[in-house]
Order: C-alpha cells, then sequence, then structure tokens
C-alpha cells in the first residue's frame, strides 16, 4: 500500500491472475472500489463477507467500557458480578481472556472449569452445565480436557445478548 502525496489520499495496487488493479482515493473510497472489484472477480466473495461472523475489537472494548478494565498489572472485572448469573459470569469472564488474550496481557485465551469455580461461585457440577450449555449454543469450545474458551460467535452474542443486560447493572 502506498501513500499518495495528497493527505488523507491512499493508493492501493492489488495483483490478481496476471491483471493489476490501482485504487486511489480516501480510505472509504479504495474500500468500497476494491470490495465492488472483488464482488466482480471473485463472485461468492459478497456473499461469503455476508456470512462471515468477524469481531471488531476496538467496538468490543468500547462496549466493554465499565465492565472490564485494563490495569498494569492485568485486565479486571469491574461490573457488579452479584447481580450477574452464573452463565453471564461465565461468559464475562472468557470474554476477559480473550480480551486479555488479543491485547498481549494472558498468554491464553481459555479458562479451566477450575479457574471459572471461584468467580461464579457455584458448584462444579453446576458449572459445568452452564458450559455445557454454552457449547451447544455454539457460544464456547471445550479445547482440551476442562479448558474452553469463547469462540467468535459467542462474542458476538455476548455483544448483543448478554452485554446490555450487564450494563444495566452498572
Amino acid at each position: 500500500m502506498n501513500m499518495s502525496g495528497e493527505e488523507g489520499k491512499m493508493e492501493v495496487v492489488v495483483k490478481y491472475q496476471g491483471m493489476e488493479v490501482k485504487f486511489t482515493g480516501t480510505s472509504s473510497e479504495v474500500i468500497r472500489s476494491f470490495l465492488e472489484f472483488m464482488g466482480k472477480i471473485l463472485p461468492n466473495y459478497d456473499l461469503i463477507s455476508r456470512l462471515t461472523i468477524t469481531v471488531d475489537l476496538e467496538r468490543l472494548l468500547k462496549d466493554l467500557e465499565g465492565v472490564i478494565s485494563i490495569t498494569p498489572e492485568g485486565i479486571i472485572i469491574t461490573a457488579d458480578r452479584e447481580q450477574l448469573g452464573e452463565r453471564e459470569t461465565i461468559l464475562l469472564y472468557l470474554i476477559k481472556a480473550s480480551v486479555g488474550n488479543l491485547l498481549g496481557k494472558l498468554e491464553n485465551d481459555s479458562m479451566s472449569i477450575a479457574d471459572l469455580l471461584a468467580p461464579t461461585r457455584a458448584k462444579p457440577s453446576s458449572t459445568a452445565a452452564r458450559l455445557s450449555e454454552l457449547v451447544d449454543l455454539g457460544w464456547v469450545d471445550r479445547i482440551g480436557r476442562g479448558e474452553y474458551r469463547i469462540t467468535t460467535f459467542g462474542v458476538k452474542s455476548f455483544m448483543e445478548q448478554v452485554l446490555p443486560k450487564i450494563k444495566t447493572t452498572i
């Protein structure tokens, strides 16, 4: 990608199967032109892009304001856990692990059942049952014996369904 001499303008050159196409303009113009090009070159690209679930980290971090905080020691939950159910608490801690890993604050994006027992304050069988429900929904992946992480679909669902409930308790 080359930045042109004009402020705010960019130039992107795409080489594909012996063809070279140049896009110049503002970032939004270049992105729009590039996506139109991709839609023509790869007819299924538009369909695939509409079916693909992604998480916008910047939006997630903005939405988590007041719920989690980043400190020099790491990421902490600032929401009142007393107001949350076991399922919401599990998801919140798995979100914390995911965000912490993405930001380089945590080594792993997963948590063990043992790690989730303290914040949920529930019996191991109850926490295991909630995790099993979340796995069945596709919100959480079991990645090893007793290790779980939130899925992209789980993050999206958390942001749409759970986070608004948590924010009402703040």
